[in-house]
């Protein structure tokens, strides 16, 4: 779990210190406050996209750090980006690269932002979750491999079929490309990067000039004028005293503006030498990209296939007869594991849903329901396997997969299946793909029973969940809260919500706050507990009067607490 978070000089974070318990943690704050700084700095601390865009104005370096605590030890991961944009990964204050902290992150953080609810959406997510779900990680593992070894024997064999010189040119061929695609060294996304960087600097200095032309326009006296006069108003008509804030906010604003467009400014730099530098790389890799693909994974895809042809090539002096037997022994072993895979798969995805519906039925969706589909399509090259061409796995279903005539089916390192969540939210509606009715707060529950399902059969970790009440209302919010409850049981669970339903669920609330003092901007973070959650809970339900914190009591009052 989690056990402390700091953040320093991260967005509108100037320097934070927050203390995680076990359980459920909720998170509450007025819209614009800075609620999913929390989400944002676990996800970068952890190896998730994020630049010079993060630091906070006036700052030189955005700072995260996270104290994991794992079985009676700590884990220290941090991470740093300068103005430079080069982000520094450290684990016990070792240096890290990304894949490392990325690998620890995935075993020991589940992030449910907004793009992590809509990756549930898509089908090879879904295969995913319902794999671990189903606990065929090494059998799925086993598939892989064998996939593998017979792609490559295939590609062996294809390449015995060609006469001895056809081979060698061919291998003098893939032999140049692959030194032209190894000596190019390309990392992916770099073309983004680098045509961000060339435009940048082919107009720095048209950028400057226009950061210059706006600080020329905020810095005339024109607007200490204006919020002059708007003050004298309010001074002299008490019905026009809001006008004196519209005035300072109006001079706040412009000189924050002007300090970000300084710094800014003095960030762009003219470089005709770097400027050249970025252009031939640039013209490099599109000249790879017109000879080998359309990106740069596309590249290196090429270079990985053409490396396995390369070998396979080489091995040439192993009989045909030799390959062709070793093909249809792992074609054969290939088939069987591929048909335990989806047995496996079709019998936990009848517990999956049935799972899910009770959930879905404690979130005060009776009528809402969960199938999965499951398709296998025809390949002359496939495995031949004895599945039907498609199946819906729903409530009514026994588990045991439907069987077809045996056919060469198409394949992948993940079986033969295709796996596609269906979702129904009424009684009597057609089960539909997930992805076509995701929409409003019937989506979020959904989306939080299969989080909660599958939550069930993972190690203990820490779950992370923004916004996942978005679109629910106040009566269906204590249910979510209920089942976030249920949830934590197992997990550590953060959890930012807009809804007082929710947050009274929690073991401990964190109340996110936004300050100002006319020049900057920041936020706070504060954990409230007896009076100020109460009067917290009172704001969001509409105002801190006698009737919303009597209401507030009785939403910490009336809730289950669930036994850590």
């Amino acid at each position: 779990m989690i056990r402390r978070l700091a953040i320093r000089n991260f967005a509108v974070a100037k320097e934070l210190t927050i203390d995680l318990p076990p359980g459920l943690s909720v998170f509450t704050g007025e819209t614009g406050a800075g609620k999913s700084i929390i989400v944002d700095a676990l996800a970068f601390a952890f190896g998730g996209k994020g630049g010079r865009e993060l630091i906070a104005p006036g700052a030189d370096r955005a700072d995260v750090a996270v104290t994991l605590e794992l079985e009676g030890a700590s884990r220290i991961i941090e991470r740093s980006v300068g103005l430079a944009g080069r982000s520094t990964s450290r684990i016990d204050g070792a240096p890290a690269s990304a894949e490392d902290v990325r690998a620890l992150g995935s075993e020991h953080l589940d992030i449910h932002g907004q793009s992590g609810q809509l990756a549930l959406l898509r089908p090879a997510q879904q295969l995913q979750v319902l794999d671990q779900f189903a606990e065929v990680t090494p059998l799925r593992g086993e598939m892989s491999a064998l996939v593998r070894e017979l792609r490559m024997v295939r590609r062996r064999l294809e390449s015995l079929t060609s006469d001895t010189q056809e081979r060698l040119r061919q291998a003098d061929r893939l032999t140049f490309e692959l030194e032209e695609i190894r000596s190019a060294a390309l990392s992916v996304g770099e073309d983004e990067m680098l045509r961000i960087e060339q435009r940048r600097l082919a107009n720095a200095d048209a950028l400057r000039s226009y950061a210059a032309e706006v600080i020329a326009a905020l810095d005339d006296a024109g607007l200490e004028r204006a919020a002059g006069a708007l003050e004298a108003i309010a001074e002299r008509d008490e019905s026009a005293a809001h006008l004196a804030d519209a005035g300072a906010l109006l001079q706040s604003t412009a000189d924050d503006t002007m300090r970000s467009l300084r710094t800014y400014a003095e960030a762009v730099e003219s470089d005709p030498d770097r400027l050249a530098e970025v252009t031939v790389r640039l013209d490099l890799v599109a000249r790879l990209k017109r000879k080998y693909g359309n990106t740069i994974e596309e590249i290196l895809a090429y270079a990985t296939a053409a490396e396995d042809e390369l070998r396979a090539i080489s091995g040439a002096e192993t009989s045909e007869d030799e390959l062709r037997a070793t093909a249809e022994e792992l074609t054969r072993r290939s088939a069987e594991i591929a048909t335990e895979l989806s047995q496996r798969r079709r019998q936990a995805a009848t517990s999956l849903v049935a799972a899910t519906e009770r959930e879905l039925g404690l979130l005060g969706m009776d009528g809402a329901s969960l199938a999965i589909g499951f398709e296998c399509r025809d390949a002359p090259d496939g495995l031949p396997v004895s599945l039907a061409d498609y199946e819906r796995v729903d409530g009514s279903s026994t588990g045991h997969p439907g069987l077809g005539e045996r056919l060469p089916r198409a394949f992948t390192e993940t079986g033969v299946d295709r796996v596609e969540f269906l979702a129904s939210f009424n009684v009597g509606m057609s089960p539909k793909p997930l992805a076509d009715v995701a929409s409003g707060g019937e989506t979020s529950r959904f989306l939080l029973a299969l989080t909660a399902v599958l939550g069930t059969s993972a190690d203990p970790t820490t779950i992370v969940l923004d916004e996942v009440d978005e679109g629910v209302g106040g009566r269906a919010g204590g249910l979510v809260g209920n089942a976030l409850a249920r949830l934590a049981e197992r997990h550590q669970v953060l959890c930012i919500t807009h809804l007082p339903q929710v947050a009274a669920f929690g073991d401990r609330h964190f109340v996110v706050r936004k300050h100002t003092d006319g020049r900057d901007t920041w936020s706070s973070v504060e954990s409230v507990a007896g009076t100020p959650r109460v009067t917290e809970l009172a704001e969001m339900l509409g105002g801190d009067n006698v009737e919303n914190r009597a209401a507030a009591e009785a939403l910490l009052h009336s809730r289950v607490t669930p036994q850590l």
